[in-house]
């Protein structure tokens, strides 16, 4: 029994299928541009091809193909992706001659799927006077292959030409009669020049008499020529060898060739070469089960651009050029890197200058690093402080909870700057676990700390630091403490503690000692402040008692904090 694509269920296994057929047939598309019909390599990419389609029978036969301008859709999803060849994508290559579907039956890879190679072939290579893919698919009049294409301006559909029912014949998609084939036409019985004539118009094809559309198609195909990054296509070639090739030294010996060119790509700043060398290296070895040797090899190849000397130069080149990187090359490349790199990346950003190339590899980093959180939590603990720093920027970045316990461990530190802003990376991350680190900086001993603790957990609303803010108001070094100290506690403990913290406040700001002396103007001014904050009839009345007090910088703090009460 026949089962329809729509029938089978869409499987991640049926989605993995399709995908390694539509990426070997476009490998053995490639192989049979690059290589001779003798040729190896070109032999296996078919091969190869062949066997990826006869897997794909088991999970949808046909195989219907929707076809966009740089992908092809099976069942709504995407199942092969090649935007970045643009107008050399094989999606295009279909595409831009109308081809808008392609149904692909059992059998396809035994009778036609050379054939068809060879008409894709034929299509990329054609000047504008040839045939296009459509003609060249209708002559051909494959079995196992069904299409259907619409003209350029998009008024209608085309014929849907299928070799399984009537060949030769076209049937429209709206139902209409079938349409035969025209006969061959031929000039009439007197037409044209007396033989023997020679005509100025017999040579208007010549390179002399290239009319204006000619000259524009030569122009822009020389512009793609000479604009063509063939750097990759060898790359490609090589590892076309290291995947189609059986003998282990054929495979080490592309690998050291792909190694080199890898070093002298990077010293070029070709970071995009690099990344897509990467990508193909990371495929084939998820794919080949070849000799210990060479997946060790492939294995290898991020691992030591990874390496703290190489990262070194490289960051060292990026800083010293005068060309700013683009971000998404660089993030390409860095996301292909092993988490050895992240160290000199850190150590980097803790002294480098703003500046646009800043900027990209903060950002390329910041996606290396949370592919990797552990052991950027590692490095919140290396004894050189420039790392340090770097990590903690990518940590206040990414947010992550895995850093907590570094964090927490910086708090205990000697540097009270490392310490400040360790508080805010863990102000910004906010787990739980986090601001609970956070209330340690209540009882720093360094001032800008416990502000910043203070801030923190106000911003947070975290209740649970209550009771060490109650104790921090209770101190009585508090009294020797400056302004901005004494505002930020009292803002963060007004903001949280509701009528259970009034009868504290209504002390500092009414109650007479001994003597009758009252407390400092400024605590009391922080505690009206304070009151303000929580806003009930409770604070309300204790602000009210104060309002007629001769001390000008209370009775103007009272007065504030009523109005906003209110």
């Amino acid at each position: 029994m026949t089962t329809t694509g729509h029938e089978v269920a869409v499987s991640p296994q049926a989605v993995a299928a399709i995908e390694d057929a539509l990426r070997a047939f476009a490998k053995a598309l490639r192989a049979i541009q690059l290589y001779l019909p003798n040729n190896p390599t070109r032999a296996t990419a078919i091969e190869q091809a062949r066997g990826a389609f006869g897997k794909v029978w088991r999970v949808a036969n046909p195989l219907e193909i929707q076809i966009k301008d740089a992908s092809f859709v099976w069942e709504e999803r995407t199942v092969y992706l090649d935007a970045e060849r643009g107008t050399d994508g094989l999606p295009w290559l279909l595409y831009r001659d109308g081809l808008r579907s392609l149904h692909l039956h059992s059998g396809f890879e035994t009778t036609d799927l050379e054939a068809l190679l060879a008409i894709l072939h034929k299509a990329r290579t054609a000047l504008p006077d040839d045939d296009d893919l459509v003609t060249l698919l209708w002559v051909a009049d494959l079995a196992t292959i069904e299409y259907r294409h619409v003209e350029h301006d998009a008024i209608g559909d085309m014929p849907v030409m299928s070799g399984t029912d009537r060949p030769g014949v076209a049937v429209f998609a709206s139902g209409v009669a079938p349409l035969a084939v025209p006969a061959a036409e031929s000039a009439a019985p007197g037409e044209g020049p007396p033989p023997g004539m020679v005509r100025v118009e017999d040579f208007d094809t010549t390179l002399y008499f290239l009319d204006t559309r000619e000259a524009t198609y030569l122009q822009e195909e020389l512009k793609r020529e000479y604009g063509e990054d063939h750097r990759k296509l060898v790359l490609a070639s090589l590892f076309d060898v290291i995947e189609g090739q059986s003998v282990a030294d054929s495979q080490l010996e592309a690998l050291r060739t792909v190694d080199q060119l890898l070093i002298e790509f990077l010293t070029l700043g070709e970071y995009e070469l690099v990344a897509f060398a990467l990508r193909e290296a990371s495929v084939a070895s998820r794919r080949l089960a070849a000799d210990e040797r060479v997946m060790t090899a492939l294995r290898d190849l991020p691992a030591r651009l990874s390496e703290p000397a190489v990262m070194s130069q490289l960051l060292q080149a990026l800083d010293e050029s005068a060309r700013t990187p683009v971000a998404s090359l660089l993030e390409g490349l860095f996301v292909e890197l092993r988490p050895s790199a992240l160290e000199p990346l850190v150590a980097w950003l803790g002294v480098a200058t703003a500046s646009p190339a800043r900027a990209s590899i903060e950002r390329a980093s910041a996606r290396l690093a949370g592919a990797h959180t552990t052991e950027l939590a590692q490095l919140l603990e290396h004894e050189n402080e420039f790392v340090v720093r770097g990590a903690l920027r990518l940590a206040a970045q990414l947010a992550t909870p895995a850093a907590v316990p570094g964090l927490a461990r910086l708090l205990r530190g000697r540097d009270p700057k490392l310490r400040v802003e360790a508080l805010s990376v863990l102000g910004e991350i906010a787990s739980p676990a986090a601001l609970q680190a956070v209330e340690r900086g209540i009882e720093d001993s360094d001032r800008d700390v416990r502000v910043a603790a203070f801030r923190v957990i106000a911003t947070r609303s975290h209740t649970a630091a209550l009771p060490r803010l109650l104790d921090a108001v209770r101190r009585k070094e508090l009294r020797a403490a400056d302004l901005s100290e004494k505002m930020a506690l009292f803002e963060a403990f007004g903001s949280m503690c509701g009528d259970a913290g009034v009868p504290e406040l209504d002390t500092l700001l009414n109650a007479r000692g001994l003597l009758g002396a009252r407390e400092p103007a400024e605590l009391r001014a922080c505690a009206a402040r304070a009151l303000g904050l929580v806003s009930t009839p409770k604070a309300a009345a204790a602000l009210q008692r104060a309002a007629d007090t001769k001390d000008v910088v209370v009775r103007s703090a009272v007065a504030r904090a009523m109005r906003g009460s209110a």
